[in-house]
C-alpha cells in the first residue's frame, strides 16, 4: 500500500483552502490532460495553454466539486469544456494541417523502435482524421483508461450509446489507419 492520499481527499484539502493539494492534482495529472489535449488539437502549445486553464478553474471552482464525484471524471469534463470553449470561441476546424510533434526529439536505433515508432506515427495521422467526437472517445477508453460507464458520465451519455459509438469509432480508426499505411 503506497499511502496515497486519494484525489477526492485533495479535492476537500484544496476547497478548504489548502493549495498544496492543487500542486498534488497538477503533479498527478498534467500529463494526462496535456496528452489529451495534444491528440484532440495536433497543436502542443495550444495544448500547454489549455491544459493550463484546466488547472486554473480547478482551482477557482474547487468549492463547487461535489464530494460524491470521482475527481478524474470531473477534471476530463472540465477539460472537454475547455476544448469545446476554444474551438467555439476560435471556429477552427478540429483537424489542422500541423504535424503532431510527438517525439520528435527520439532517434530510434533498431529496426523494430523505427517500425514502432512509424506505427505510432501512422496512429497519430489516423487518429487526426477522425471527427472529433470519435477522436474524444477513443481518447478517453484507450488512451486514458476510461470505463464506458465512466466515458458516459464525463460526457453526459449513457453506457451503451458510448459502447456502440466507441466501436464505431475504432472500425473509422482501423479504416483510415489501413488507407494510410497503404499511402
Amino acid at each position: 500500500m503506497t499511502g496515497q492520499i486519494s484525489d477526492e481527499i485533495m479535492m476537500k484539502h484544496l476547497a478548504g483552502g489548502d493549495k498544496k493539494a492543487a500542486g498534488v492534482l497538477y503533479d498527478r495529472y498534467y500529463k494526462q490532460v496535456y496528452g489529451y489535449f495534444v491528440r484532440m488539437t495536433s497543436d502542443t502549445e495550444m495544448s500547454r495553454d489549455l491544459t493550463q486553464n484546466v488547472f486554473l478553474k480547478i482551482l477557482k471552482y474547487s468549492n463547487s466539486w461535489k464530494e460524491d464525484k470521482v475527481f478524474a471524471y470531473w477534471l476530463f469534463r472540465i477539460a472537454r469544456n475547455i476544448l469545446i470553449d476554444h474551438y467555439n470561441e476560435s471556429r477552427k476546424s478540429f483537424i489542422t494541417e500541423d504535424i503532431l510533434e510527438v517525439g520528435s526529439q527520439y532517434q530510434p536505433e533498431s529496426g523494430a523502435e523505427m517500425d514502432a515508432k512509424e506505427s505510432y506515427d501512422f496512429l497519430m495521422e489516423a487518429m487526426k482524421q477522425l471527427p472529433p467526437g470519435y477522436r474524444e472517445l477513443i481518447e478517453l477508453n484507450r488512451f486514458q483508461g476510461f470505463s464506458y460507464k465512466e466515458i458516459a458520465v464525463t460526457i453526459a451519455s449513457n453506457e451503451n450509446a458510448v459502447k456502440v459509438k466507441t466501436f464505431r469509432a475504432i472500425q473509422k480508426l482501423k479504416e483510415i489507419y489501413t488507407k494510410i499505411m497503404i499511402e
